[in-house]
């Protein structure tokens, strides 16, 4: 073997159709792999290994080429994570990344178990810790200005859509920037992520903000095609609308009070209480609440595809380095 060669070891067929699945996916959460792992696992328990014509040859790097077993996929899914990595690394500098985030935000639960799903476990100290799950995506490993410069796929997009996208990220970034100064007196310590979130109306008016060359280059419906985009591939996640006090509810209420005691002192009518209006947010406080979270519509927060790769670009847009997630790392 030549000075300073790289020998790296093919994948089987089973660990390829795993990170074509994951490079299709953009993201998997922890649990969504694992399952893939499995179901890719089982699908080729049947297959008996190759037999190879050059029986019992060994190729430079000590790899045999005969009786490959395209159903390995490792000790475990770790380990396959690793496997696979140690192909990626060498060969393309891409490698399967992970990250710690909170839970996925699903607009389908109420607020009540929204807030037992994030709420935190109680710590040793007494302190509560945010529940957090992983998330994997292939990323590029040089996060370098070119990589941050091709974040947003050339395919689906052009130089505006990635200089939406980058302002996009800072906006968001200046967001939670501000959430973080106005709770820091409450602040546990062990919060992650960027508490930022933007409106989906609010991104893409975002568009008009654009200056220079790309001044005026995007439309309502390519900004729209561009957040698609940027969801599907896991840069941007739906979050969580920002919190809104429940003093409107009783102001609404005060007032049909009001107005039920000015008819029982009408004059020349007879005294009858009149029953007091249903609020059009909702006969309950749990209806109420979901009114109150339609009208505010979707919001948008960064993505965990965005905090693999472009952690660096985050920090320099001036989220605090302590909230950045745990990254790690899978090798053999």
């Amino acid at each position: 073997m030549a000075a300073g060669t790289i020998t790296i070891a093919p994948l089987t067929n089973s660990q390829k159709l795993f990170l074509q699945r994951l490079l299709v996916a953009h993201v998997l959460t922890d649990a969504n792999a694992k399952q893939l792992y499995q179901s890719i696992k089982e699908g080729f328990a049947n297959v008996t290994p190759d037999e190879d014509e050059n029986d019992g040859e060994e190729e430079e790097g000590g790899f045999q080429r005969n009786n490959i077993d395209h159903g390995y996929m490792g000790n475990n899914f770790e380990h396959c994570l690793g496997i696979i990595n140690a192909s990626l690394v060498p060969a393309f500098n891409l490698e399967v990344g992970t990250v710690s985030l909170p839970p996925p935000y699903d607009m389908d639960e109420d607020d009540q178990q929204q807030q037992q799903q994030l709420s935190s476990s109680q710590s040793p100290g007494g302190r509560k810790r945010a529940h957090l799950i992983k998330y994997h995506a292939i990323v590029n490993r040089s996060n370098d200005g070119i990589a941050q410069m091709h974040a947003f796929p050339l395919s689906r997009g052009g130089p505006h859509e990635m200089a939406y996208f980058r302002l996009a990220l800072e906006k968001i970034v200046e967001r939670g920037v501000e959430v973080l100064e106005e709770e820091s007196n409450n602040a546990d310590g062990n919060g992650v992520g960027c508490p930022g979130s933007l409106s989906r109306m609010e991104l893409i008016n975002l568009r008009t903000e654009m200056d220079g060359n790309h001044r005026d280059k995007l439309t309502i419906r390519q900004t729209e095609c561009a957040l698609e985009v940027l969801e599907e591939e896991g840069w941007l996640a739906r979050v969580a609308p920002p919190a809104e006090d429940d003093s409107d509810d009783d102001d609404d209420e005060k007032e049909d009070e009001d107005d039920d005691e000015d008819d029982e002192e009408g004059s020349g009518r007879a005294r009858r209480k009149r029953k007091k209006r249903p609020s059009s947010r909702g006969s309950t406080p749990s209806g109420r609440g979901n009114r109150r979270k339609s009208l505010k519509g979707t919001f948008y927060g960064v993505g965990p595809r965005s905090f693999i790769e472009l952690g660096e670009f985050l920090q320099n847009a001036g989220l605090p380095g302590d909230r950045m997630p745990q990254s790690i790392l899978h090798g053999l």
